[in-house]
């Protein structure tokens, strides 16, 4: 009985530290939320080897407002397991935003049944809670977390480790998140006190995650209603999620769903959220919407078929296949009489099958305009798996059309070439816009013959190696059993480099008839980061050299449209300019086998796994190896030197974190290799990766001379752990994870703040002298992480600079109108977060003060709009100190000493400015038309009040010329009309009056200044300016175009 029991707990054991292994679930993802992952939050273009190809669709919004849909290309490689996205193999179309998540273990959200062993979809053992679930319970600070000796993290002393009590015992690993949306990026994470981590280059960001459901359950379809809302430093609110069609969701099932009908015994589980609206500080709105479908509550069980086919265009199968084997060996030896002994072995294939909820982009709503998205049926699937009989047909963007009030203005064609043979995909062919016929067209190498989705010959980075009589992912290696370091030579998934530009776009003609054509070359790096015995197997970086998977981009060719080559250039991943030595890190070098021996008082155990998956998420969502230089070879130009921040300048910090450790499974006690089993998820540092791929200093050398440079530019970066000597926020922002590896958890501390640029020194060389010019950045307020002065220093020796003050450096009580005017906005902006807005800007040279501009807002209840009241200048630096009131003191302006230049007197209900009136006392009135989106007339020397009696019939006569759709324009005729009446008005005589015409979506068609000459502004086929004419049909100014390749 005794031997039966044993045997039960080791095996419980076993299972608990396999399901650590290689063989964890895989997370898949759309194209879509692996290019908003991608293009958010790694550097591109020469780091990375990419080539940087957008190609702007469609844009909508209004000035300093850019709503854009954009086609991206990624030049990494051709990786068969990745399907293509809706705009074809390799090519992304980014619109909207997504917020995706890395899952970390279990679910941050998941309602578990922590006193219950077994039931959690994600982990064996205790059915825990998400840490989400657990820190909103059972808050700790981040350095209780991090102490694994009588801190937050508790353990029986034979299995298990969980956070918190054990009645609510949660996971320590919380899950990463990425956002990117409309130039907002960056990634947060939930810290161990339940509040919102971010790391952005807005050091303002707020994460509201009040709205994320928090839920349990199996077995169900649809998650309930879940909110993310993202605040940046304007006061802007970006919402994501809110209903099923913004969410991606994937079911994954063991068996293949078109066989056996298998129910869904999953955690629907939201992998990401998609933007759903924008709403701007001053109430204006975007709104994003998806395609809905017709699914039913029950569809991620496939029953019916018949719904999951209705709905195609929402849902892909997908599949990951893992392989490799096991061999585990027990002896039970009690007090050394006689032993028992169990073995097992045998190999792995599992293939896991995917049901992916998809969330399409369908229309983009700004006021007025609207962009609308398309789709069209490819008419074939990418199987994903060569057996199955039920599949769904791709979907590819058809065309993407611009409306203004509903009336068409621009359509975008797309269309596609469906190449690879047997296993055909689709390449995007061209874009065209069918109003102007202004077409771009692209061609691929190598698209003849390409594999299927599934197969194993793939590289150890997944990119498509040729060698698809592969059976196996897992390769064999040369392995020590004492040291645990091993070798991969020579083995079937070793990169090929005969296939390392296969589906790659080769050539792109543009609307001029001008082309580029791109010539790539293989991934070759010169070092690599490893782990192995020597560093005990932390990440070290080694001579190591070879080839990875992927290409690089190795010359671009830009012609002219009489076919005359224009530019030429290459590019040299060397690290001498004519040198053969590779400067590429790899960053992800694999390992496929373990082998372990342990042992305890009674007890030995060995254990070998050897696993691989097809699926590599690093490819996918990031990079793997980045370039400490490159070489930009503009042929007979001369070059630049480019010099990137890598793993070599900044490693991840391996000094205490990697130590703080504790064996929480004490069954036993010895370990052959030690450390390799330490290392069995991994140990890790503290994470320096966003001080990598940053410009370190960039030379430029003239044609006539190769060796001395022209000109040399250094950067230095803040370090992300703390870059504000005088304030704690940076150093504190960090959540501390409890990581399972081994036998053992690690107590790490993941920081989540940016590395904003320190210092940029210039030097110029002239006549043989070096002039040396800098710019400094200094983030050291006490209050916030803004950046607080800018100071530049001139070759001539002067110094600059520019000092700021922002609302939370003003604050001083939250009436604050009784203390020290005027700052009765300030608790407002702070309030809403519009926090990054530079209220006072004092000017110095040579440390001496120049001057002082400030921007006063005011807070309007009836509108709970926060907007500009006035601009005040200063010329003498008279400052005073506020009281403290709970907030400390501040020093601001002494406000008699200030001249207001401009106070802005009246808006409307939209935030648009309708009064300001000047230092000299001199009243403006602007008047806004076209629904209230632009001004039609601006009068110097009237009030608002003195004229707003005098402009219904202009405003009205804007109104029609926004909604008219006729040819011709007919309507801006009468709306010309109207304004030349509303300047001949007597009651207006003696004012100066400027008036305005529109074309929606295009710009100013006509301006009318106080002289009365009308200037036309005529624009092309592009909606681009093309000529400014007077009323005459004189031309004043015409402008020509050219496509820059």
């Amino acid at each position: 009985m005794r031997k039966k029991l044993y045997s039960t707990s080791l095996l419980l054991v076993t299972l608990k530290i396999f399901g650590q292994g290689a063989m964890s679930p895989v997370e898949i993802k759309s194209p879509q939320s692996y290019a908003f992952e991608k293009y958010g939050n790694i550097p591109v273009n020469l780091y990375t080897g990419s080539i940087d190809l957008r190609i702007p669709i469609a844009s909508i919004g209004e000035k300093g407002l850019d709503i854009s849909a954009t086609l991206v290309y990624d030049s990494s490689g051709f990786i068969p397991h990745k399907k293509s996205d809706a705009a074809g193999v390799n090519w992304s179309l980014i619109a909207g935003g997504r917020i995706t998540r890395n899952l970390n273990r279990i679910p941050d959200e998941y309602v578990g049944s922590p006193t219950t062993l077994g039931g959690n979809p994600y982990d064996t053992g205790k059915d825990l809670h998400g840490f989400l679930k657990g820190v909103k319970t059972n808050p700790s600070t981040n350095t209780q977390a991090y102490n694994l000796y009588g801190g937050t993290g508790n353990t029986d002393g034979q299995l298990w480790w969980w956070m918190g009590p054990s009645a609510n015992g949660y996971e320590g690993t919380p899950d990463s998140f990425s956002f990117n949306a409309m130039g907002l990026s960056g990634k947060f994470i939930i810290g161990n006190d339940g509040n919102v981590l971010v790391e952005s280059n807005d050091p303002n960001i707020r994460v509201d995650i009040s709205q994320m459901a928090i839920y349990g359950g199996r077995n169900f379809c649809t998650p309930p209603v879940s909110k993310i809302t993202i605040k940046d430093g304007q006061g802007n609110q970006y919402i994501f999620g809110g209903d099923l069609s913004k969410y991606e969701i994937s079911y994954s099932y063991s068996t293949d769903p078109a066989s056996s009908h298998p129910f869904f015994q999953g955690y629907p589980m939201i992998s990401s959220f998609s933007l759903s609206k924008i709403i701007f500080a001053n109430n204006k709105e975007i709104n994003f919407t998806y395609e809905e479908g017709t699914l039913n509550d029950n569809f991620c069980n496939l029953v019916p078929w018949t719904n999951a086919h209705n709905n195609e265009k929402l849902l892909s199968l997908e599949t990951y296949n893992q392989d490799g084997a096991r061999v585990d060996e027990w002896r039970n030896c009690p007090g050394g009489v006689s032993c028992g002994y169990e073995m097992s072995s045998g190999g792995s294939n599992t293939i896991t099958y995917i049901l992916l909820k998809k969330s399409i982009l369908k229309s983009i709503r700004y006021l007025d305009d609207e962009i609308k998205i398309n789709y069209i049926d490819a008419g074939y699937p990418i199987k994903q798996d060569k057996l199955t009989s039920q599949f769904f047909n791709e979907w590819l963007i058809d065309n993407i059309e611009t409306y203004h009030n509903n009336t068409p203005l621009k359509k975008t064609q797309f269309s596609y070439d469906h190449l690879g043979g047997t296993f055909k995909r689709p390449f995007l062919k061209s874009i065209k816009d069918l109003k102007t016929d202004q077409i771009y067209s692209f061609e691929y190498n190598k698209t003849t013959t390409l594999p299927a989705y599934y197969t194993k010959g793939i590289d150890h980075w997944g990119y498509w190696n040729g060698k698809d009589t592969n059976v196996s992912l897992a390769p064999f290696d040369t392995y020590n059993a004492t040291t645990g370091d091993y070798t991969l030579n020579n083995t079937f998934r070793d990169a090929n480099p005969q296939k390392y530009d296969v589906a790659l776009l080769s050539k792109v003609i543009y609307p001029t008839k001008g082309y580029s054509i791109f010539e790539y070359e293989p991934q070759f790096y010169g070092k690599r980061v490893e782990r192995i015995s020597s560093s005990l197997f932390l990440p070290t970086l080694t001579n190591n050299s070879g080839l990875a998977g992927g290409a690089r981009i190795k010359k671009i060719f830009n012609y002219a449209e009489n076919g005359v080559l224009s530019t030429e250039k290459e590019y040299r991943y060397t690290t001498t300019l004519n040198g053969s030595s590779n400067s590429g890190i790899l960053m992800n070098w694999p390992r496929y086998f373990y082998y372990i021996e342990m042992s305890g008082s009674s007890m030995v155990q060995k254990l070998m796994i050897k696993t691989s998956s097809n699926v590599q998420q690093n490819s996918l969502d990031s990079y793997n190896v980045g370039y400490s230089k490159v070489f930009e070879i503009d042929k007979n130009k001369g070059y630049i030197e480019h010099n990137f921040t890598t793993y070599e300048t900044h490693p991840d910090l391996l000094n205490p974190d990697p130590t703080n450790t504790r064996q929480y499974m004490t069954g036993y006690t010895n370990f052959v290799p030690l450390n390799l089993y330490k290392n069995f998820k991994n140990l890790y540092g503290v994470d320096k990766s966003i001080l990598r791929g940053k410009p370190l200093n960039q030379k430029y050398f003239s044609q006539s001379d190769l060796v001395n440079p022209i000109k040399v530019v250094n950067y230095e970066y803040y370090d992300n752990m703390d870059y504000n000597p005088n304030n704690s926020k940076d150093n504190n922002n960090y959540v501390s994870i409890n990581h399972l590896t081994g036998y053992w958890v690690q107590g790490y501390r993941k920081f989540m703040n940016s590395a904003p640029v320190k210092k940029i020194t210039t030097t110029d060389y002239l006549n043989n002298a070096a002039l040396n010019s800098y710019q400094e950045f200094f983030y050291n307020s006490s209050r916030h992480l803004n950046l607080v002065e800018e100071k530049s220093t001139y070759t001539d020796g002067a110094i600059l600079s520019k000092k700021y003050q922002y609302p939370e450096d003003v604050r001083h009580g939250n009436q604050a109108q009784q203390n020290i005017p005027p700052y009765q906005s300030t608790p407002y902006m702070v309030g809403k977060n519009m926090v990054g807005i530079p209220l006072i800007t004092s000017n110095y040279k040579n440390n001496i003060f120049q001057n002082r501009q400030q921007v006063i807002f005011d807070y309007n209840p009836s509108s709970t709009l926060a907007l500009p009241k006035s601009s005040i200048q200063y010329f003498e630096d008279q400052t005073i100190t506020t009281p403290n009131n709970g907030y400390g003191s501040a020093i601001v302006p002494n406000p008699n000493y200030g001249i207001t230049t401009i106070s802005y007197d009246q808006y409307n209900s939209t935030g648009n400015l309708q009064q300001y009136t000047t230092k000299e006392g001199i009243p403006t009135a602007i008047v806004w038309g076209y629904n209230q989106t632009q001004p039609i007339a601006k009068i110097e020397g009237a009030t608002y009040a003195q004229v707003s009696n005098l402009t219904t019939a202009i405003i009205n006569a804007s109104n029609d010329d926004n909604a008219d759709t006729a040819l011709g324009n007919p309507k801006e005729n009468d709306l010309l009309t109207a304004l030349d009446t509303f300047r001949a008005n007597t009651a207006l005589a003696g004012y100066q009056i400027t008036t305005y015409s529109y074309d929606p979506l295009i710009g100013v068609r006509s301006i009318t200044p106080p002289s009365g000459i009308r200037e036309i502004y005529i624009y092309d086929t592009a909606n681009r300016l093309k000529e400014v004419r007077d009323v005459n049909g004189n031309i004043l100014n015409s402008y020509e175009y050219h496509y820059k390749p």
